[in-house]
């Protein structure tokens, strides 16, 4: 508000001034100088008004980067938590066991929970916070893709288990794009650790530590374990 107001006080005395000068006449010396002046004080809003743009759509790319990482972390999480692997989980990591996922692949209550709440946080960013989201391009999207993994909370979805690893894969490269990260992907064959078993799904669910100690592919240090809004 106290920008607006700024703003609106440098137009008027702007307008005023150049309004006033053609009024005694723009020829005069006092017209001259009241012209000059004006014009002065319009190229200052102008500047100001250029300058607050920048950092507007600097801040905004600042918090549509945080949502992206802090998605991005929610959904190693998940696929970690289903198909296991190692806790530090790379882009190229991730896409390699979302390409393994195979359909008689259980999702275990701990699983679906986590990619039902992921969904549900990522149409609460979508509905929320669309302004801080178009400005970085393809993140949207991504989100988009994810909102969808809601139809996951009735046990009884017709949501296969190839769509399910279709949503996981398109948003998982999207994210990567966004922020910067390898979209190669290691084979499924080559990374340890990996088992679905609804048992292995369980028992990790109930063995998690924080999720700094678990991802390592934010240079930034986001820590975020879900999705938080604020």
């Amino acid at each position: 508000m106290l920008r607006w107001i700024v703003a609106t006080t440098f137009l008027v005395v702007s307008v005023t001034m150049i309004w006033t000068a053609f009024a005694i006449g723009p020829n005069t010396g006092m017209g001259t100088l009241l012209v000059n002046m004006g014009t002065e004080v319009f190229g200052i809003l102008i500047t100001v008004a250029v300058v607050e743009w920048f950092f507007e759509r600097r801040r905004l790319q600042d918090r549509a980067r945080e949502r992206a990482w802090s998605t991005l972390h929610a959904l190693e999480r998940a696929v970690w938590i289903w198909q296991g692997g190692p806790r530090r989980l790379g882009t190229e990591e991730l896409l390699g066991l979302i390409a393994g996922i195979r359909e008689n692949h259980p999702i275990a209550s701990a699983s679906r929970t986590l990619m039902v709440n992921l969904g549900t946080q990522c149409r609460d960013i979508l509905d929320r916070e669309a302004q801080a989201l178009r400005s970085l391009p393809g993140l949207t999207p991504a989100l988009e893709d994810l909102g969808s993994l809601r139809s996951l909370r009735d046990g009884d979805s017709s949501v296969s288990i190839r769509m399910v690893a279709e949503i996981l894969e398109s948003a998982a490269t999207s994210l990567a794009l966004v922020l910067g990260q390898s979209t190669q992907r290691i084979p499924a064959g080559l990374i340890r650790y990996r088992d679905a078993s609804e048992a292995a799904q369980m028992q990790r669910s109930s063995d998690i530590v924080p999720t700094h100690t678990e991802h390592s592919s934010d240079p930034e240090g986001s820590t975020a374990a879900e999705l938080e809004f604020g």
